[in-house]
């Protein structure tokens, strides 16, 4: 398959040659006028670290991994001669396996690209946990890859592109763009040093300004965007820190008609009727007129791939003009993997099971997470407390990332901490007033309402958005109106009412700190002075932390309460 990338210049020779070429093109293509023939272009995206069909967090089968997609990719290439593999993004993160050999064995060549590399993708859009993982982690791998890096908004200072703002590739004469689009968002929740002077450009905009030019070149234009299709998820939010939309995929369709099919990510939201023989289920496509955008998102871990379908017939210029275009989801639950990865990376797996089965303590009590966000608990004080100790804070905010961990008495393994924590943030510390602080748990408090003469969870709020306090004592009364449900807010070192004029510091994690959430901005702290930050990751100081204190005895200070 033919690849072309942008280039800045032409010379003469390049212009005679492909005037040459164009000519013997054309002599060939009125031969075979009205040859009709068909394309695919397959998409995962979010896979986030995933290549074995297994769960490092449960150490059980998994119905997902690039090894079953594999599987499912071959049988593609096996019937059809014409098949383009993408991916939307964020394929550096969210695994033991893939964190191991980003931060601990960084020497060896990167599974997921080594990966990615033997299933032959075309190309891949650059997601916000991949650049979280630092220059250095995503350059390496970016350098590693056989396919091209895409970002057409990621802008260095000089309005150059880091990555690639798109890729030609040609396949039995059809040529095929694909432009790739990063969400824009990526200041509200990641620190600047992560991806230096890099400016994250609007969708739509970036869209105007290079699909026409594109479109003009390419028989199919396919858009490979991490972002999701909702652009109300969190408007608010971004509207708020002046940012642009972070999930505009779906706008762009909308506003820009010129692609064929538009493949989002992000969101972790599959769309696409489930199977290419559905009778239930119509492509997801949207009209404009004479104008149709075919609308696909594979959703996460390679639990499926999303399929487009082309029809299109040779015109006497050589051109294809698409006939027809259909689009699904091929569930990979009961696919079964390939042993080609299986054997390619078990080496990878092997270690990475060597790593998360390391004991590090003595748990002399259960911590279980099922009511961590409606009471205070041993395991929220386990985190809030190493936050506090590790950052001199006075003050912790933590949220509960895993509402359903159940871990028993005995050996606490590295395993156990990533199932305690299993984001990739870094710990700062922020100064804030007292009525920031108040502010911030107003906010926070949002998690829960009153409905139906019962405290019930705002489905509007995402759990790990529902931040819980150490350092303070504080009732949240969920009957009462916004902005008064926070009361008897208590310095715990003191015994005294927190000082709404004092400035303390506030451990939290970077993805609050830098504005995720939203939670700086309601509370009119978006400027809060950041103070200090770690070197290391909050998990990674979770385990530090434990291991130092050899025996963990769950227990709790009771400081806040949820009331009606």
């Amino acid at each position: 398959m033919k690849r072309y990338f942008q280039t800045d210049a032409n010379n003469f020779f390049r212009s005679f040659i492909l005037t040459i070429v164009v000519l013997l093109t054309t002599i060939f293509s009125l031969t075979s006028a009205g040859e009709i023939d068909t394309l695919f272009i397959l998409q995962t995206t979010d896979v986030h670290g995933n290549i074995y069909p297994y769960n490092y967090f449960t150490d059980k089968e998994a119905p997902y991994g690039l090894a079953r997609a594999y599987t499912k990719v071959s049988e593609y290439r096996q019937k059809h001669a014409n098949v383009i593999l993408i991916d939307s993004g964020d394929l550096l993160q969210g695994t033991p396996l893939i964190y191991y050999f980003n931060k601990i064995e960084s020497s060896v060549f990167n599974p997921l690209i080594l990966t990615l590399n033997y299933m032959g993708y075309d190309a891949f859009t650059v997601g916000n946990h991949d650049i979280e993982q630092g220059f250095p982690v995503y350059y390496r791998a970016w350098r590693s890859s056989d396919f091209a890096w895409l970002s057409a908004n990621g802008l260095r200072p000089d309005g150059r592109t880091l990555f690639e703002p798109y890729v030609i590739l040609e396949t039995n004469g059809i040529k095929v763009g694909v432009l790739g689009l990063t969400t824009p968002a990526i200041p509200m929740w990641l620190d600047s040093t992560l991806y230096p002077g890099i400016y994250w450009d609007d969708m739509v905009e970036s869209a105007k300004y290079w699909a026409p030019d594109l479109r003009s070149r390419v028989d199919v234009l396919a858009g490979s965007f991490h972002a999701g299709f909702n652009e109300n998820y969190s408007k608010k939010q971004t509207d708020r820190l002046g940012l642009p939309n972070e999930n505009a995929s779906g706008l762009v369709a909308k506003k820009i008609p010129l692609f064929d099919v538009v493949f989002a990510g992000h969101s972790h939201r599959p769309v696409g009727r489930i199977g290419k023989s559905s009778t239930v289920e119509k492509s997801n496509i949207l009209v404009r007129g004479k104008e149709t955008t075919l609308l696909l998102n594979a959703g996460s871990r390679a639990q499926n791939i999303a399929v487009a379908r082309f029809i299109l017939e040779k015109s006497p210029d050589g051109s294809f003009e698409i006939l027809s275009k259909d689009g699904w989801l091929e569930p990979l639950k009961n696919t079964p993997p390939s042993q080609a990865i299986l054997t390619l990376t078990r080496k990878y797996h092997e270690k990475t099971l060597k790593y998360t089965h390391t004991v590090i303590a003595t748990l002399t009590d259960t911590l279980n997470g099922r009511m961590a966000r409606w009471e205070d608990t041993p395991l929220m004080d386990l985190i809030n407390g190493a936050q506090l100790e590790l950052s001199k804070a006075d003050i912790s905010f933590a949220a509960c990332f895993n509402d359903r961990l159940l871990i028993p008495p005995g050996n606490l393994t590295i395993k156990n901490v990533y199932q305690m924590y299993k984001y990739e943030n870094y710990l700062y510390v922020v100064e804030m007033t007292g009525q920031q602080i108040k502010d911030f748990l107003e906010y926070s408090s949002q998690y829960f309402q009153w409905k139906d003469g019962a405290i019930s969870v705002n489905p509007k709020m995402a759990g790990y958005n529902f931040d819980m306090a150490e350092g303070i004592g504080y009732r949240i009364h969920v009957k009462n109106p916004l902005g008064s449900r926070i009361t008897d807010l208590t310095d715990l070192k003191s015994g005294k009412p927190l000082d709404m004029e004092r400035v303390y510091r506030v451990a939290m994690n970077s993805y609050r700190a830098t504005g995720g959430g939203g939670h700086l901005a309601a509370a009119n702290a978006s400027d809060a002075p950041i103070i200090w930050k770690s070197q290391t990751e909050i998990r990674n100081l979770l385990i530090d932390y434990i291991k130092n204190k050899k025996i963990i005895n769950p227990k709790t200070n009771h400081n806040w309460k949820l009331l009606p």
